[in-house]
């Protein structure tokens, strides 16, 4: 008896045994397919969580790296590290790239009577900096009285040697890169036209901040803008041949924001004059402007220029020349193709 109810007990405990296991591989199972499923359910979002850390991972390496790369520039200028880095740099046209902040080009007195496209690859070359770009512009009389006008540098490249580099504030270690360029937009209004006095013109030039690689010192990323009157005469040297003389002059304003915090606008006077002689088909135009800054920081550039090429055709080619006299280092080079359509005006 004693020993039946001993395998009977033995038996009960074996079978609830039994049945705790099974409960227990259940419940396992149960939570195990849970835990795969949710895992495989997942599975993108946390790929998706491995790449963003990995991502910042990365960034902030990039960022270690590049503030050790301006390790040289702290050094080399005694920054303080609380000093904005641009408010250090000379915002005029001595110590930035050929195109920040250009000479007015001195027109003729007389408002654009067609359209026209120019597209004009340029080398700009100093004893420090190696600028090549590609200027465009477009032209678009209005009633006859006005002109409308946009011109911008798409793209240039630049290169600078140690001692530009150095003298600009320029924080590119290697000084050379891409870089784009300013959009100006303008307007001529015709005020005087066709009388016994000379042809009066006044014109209103506004620049965006859109111009970039402001830490190479390349363009201001500031506004800029001009106002010029500009008085033209025709003198006539053969007229059976229709070989003329054109003189004209300009003076106006120039001015420009600054990064300096002693002075956040810079004002100057514009001035120029020119002489273009032409024929029938072909013209050769000579000028002297400039313009002249109240801080004298660099800022008072002018340049000679002188322009070969043809005028009255549907598709034109030009020469251009252009040499710095002071603070404007740059001799420049370019050909111009220029695209008229609508009225051709013979002047």
């Amino acid at each position: 008896m004693v020993k039946v109810e001993f395998d009977s007990n033995l038996s009960k405990s074996t079978s609830i045994s039994k049945r705790k296991s099974s409960q227990i591989n259940q419940v396992l199972r149960i939570f195990f397919r849970i835990f795969v499923f949710n895992m495989i359910k997942h599975y993108y979002f946390t790929r998706l969580i491995i790449l963003i850390l990995i991502s910042l991972s990365f960034q902030l390496s990039l960022t270690a790296q590049k503030d050790g790369e301006l390790d040289w520039w702290t050094d080399r200028h005694n920054w303080d590290g609380h000093t904005a880095w641009f408010n250090m740099m000379t915002t005029s046209a001595a110590y930035l790239g050929p195109n920040a902040l250009p000479v007015p080009i001195v027109k003729d007195g007389l408002v654009e009577q067609e359209y026209s496209f120019e597209f004009r690859p340029e080398a700009h070359i100093s004893p420090g900096d190696k600028t090549y770009d590609l200027y465009t512009s477009f032209i678009a009389p209005l009633g006859g009285v006005a002109s409308f006008e946009v011109f911008i540098v798409p793209i240039e490249y630049y290169k600078l040697d140690t001692n530009t580099r150095n003298e600009r504030l320029a924080r590119n270690y290697n000084a050379e890169g891409h870089a784009g360029g300013d959009f100006w937009f303008g307007t001529n209004i015709q005020i005087v036209k066709n009388k016994k006095f000379p042809d009066l013109m006044f014109s209103a030039y506004f620049k965006t901040a859109s111009g970039t690689n402001l830490s190479d010192a390349r363009y201001t990323d500031a506004p800029a803008y001009y106002f010029l009157l500009t008085s033209g005469k025709t003198v006539d040297i053969d007229k059976s041949k229709n070989i003329s003389l054109r003189l004209s002059a300009h003076i106006g304003v120039y001015i420009w924001q600054t990064w300096i915090e002693e002075h956040s606008q810079d004002d100057a006077v514009a001035y120029g004059i020119s002489a273009r002689l032409q024929n029938e088909r072909y013209f050769c135009k000579l000028s002297f402007s400039g313009y002249s800054g109240y801080l004298n920081n660099g800022d008072r550039p002018n340049v000679f220029r002188a322009k070969v090429g043809t005028y009255n055709k549907p598709l034109n080619f030009v020469l251009n020349y252009q040499y710095g006299i002071t603070d404007f280092e740059y001799q420049s080079f370019g050909i111009s193709l220029i695209y008229r359509f609508g009225k051709i005006n013979k002047q």
